[in-house]
């Protein structure tokens, strides 16, 4: 944690594009937060469920919420998955196989192979070692591998990188559908994000204040009732908008289309905004509509659309501190 405020101290973060502030991480941070975790990587526990509440992934997640520009309640998926960024167990995982495969590759007389040896005895004594623990794991991943596997023979025959991508990969990801699908929080967040990858308009928006504000508008990471109701025990079903007076629900549905104390903006937009507002469709067709606009890779569409986001926050504030002061 600490390097990573060092940096955070000579390099602004939100004014770089994504790939390049990953690769700083990749680079500079991750280092330092994986030292020799080739051993003790085996003994950790490898529940994705449990895996944030790590030192390792804390740093990690404080990371992805910086560059985002969210705060600490900001969902760990959804800003992992903004990012296309993968738990540093996996990582972890990736460094261990390299590891032996290397220590397979050392001669007999090795200190180091010796070591593995005897972990090797102890698995097969039935007894608990580094050994037994990265088969314990393997067969998170790999269910059909039999008691009689041996890790040399695995990291001699598997491509890692491979196994990494195919296996450990495939399965993160698996558990990362599941769990967006079934969160209350990240419900707006389903709706869209259908491919677990670095988002485009990452990259794409130049203005770090306007991709900050619709990073948090896509992963509820904002103001709007429907989340910050949540904080006030307000029922959700009430967390009624504060602005138009039509009894519903302030989500970013009735923000982004329905609100009518944004009307003004949405008539004032760019001719490719004005038409999608302007189409009549059914409640169900637009939120779709929404949907598809959000996930966009059009560049210009999404520059046009986070623009038009950020001036309506901002329309937000203001009317409801106008509000408060009448």
């Amino acid at each position: 944690m600490h390097a990573l405020y060092k940096i955070r101290k000579n390099v602004d973060f939100h004014c770089l594009p994504a790939n390049l502030a990953c690769k700083i991480f990749d680079s500079v941070i991750s280092p330092i937060l994986l030292y020799n975790s080739e051993i003790w990587g085996a003994y950790i526990d490898n529940d994705f469920a449990k895996w944030d509440k790590t030192v390792t992934e804390k740093a990690h997640l404080k990371f992805c919420k910086l560059y985002l520009g969210v705060n600490r309640k900001a969902s760990n998926l959804a800003s992992r998955g903004e990012l296309g960024r993968y738990p540093l167990q996996i990582s972890i995982l990736k460094r261990i196989l390299r590891y032996i495969k290397n220590i397979c590759q050392l001669p007999d007389s090795c200190i180091a192979k010796q070591v593995f040896h005897y972990s090797k005895e102890l698995y097969m004594n039935n007894n608990e070692s580094f050994y037994s623990n990265v088969i314990k794991v393997l067969k998170r991943y790999l269910p059909e591998l039999d008691d009689t596997m041996d890790l040399e023979t695995f990291t001699k025959d598997t491509i890692v990188d491979s196994f990494i991508k195919k296996s450990v990969k495939d399965n993160y990801v698996s558990f990362w559908n599941d769990q967006v699908r079934n969160s209350r929080k990240l419900s707006f967040y389903y709706t869209f994000k259908k491919k677990y990858k670095m988002e485009e308009y990452l990259n794409t928006i130049k203005d770090p204040s306007q991709r900050r504000m619709f990073a948090k508008f896509r992963i509820s990471n904002h103001k709007l009732l429907i989340e910050y109701g949540r904080y006030q025990n307000i029922p959700r079903e009430e967390r009624y908008c504060k602005l138009c007076g039509t009894q519903k629900v302030e989500d970013e549905f009735h923000f982004a289309f329905e609100c009518q104390n944004y009307e003004n903006i949405r008539n004032d937009s760019s001719n490719i905004l004005k038409n999608i507002f302007q189409m009549t469709l059914v409640t169900e067709s637009k939120q779709n509509l929404l949907s598809h606009v959000i996930s966009s890779t059009d560049s210009v569409l999404i520059d046009l659309f986070s623009k038009f986001i950020a001036k309506c926050f901002n329309i937000r504030d203001k009317s409801l501190q106008t509000r408060d002061t009448n």
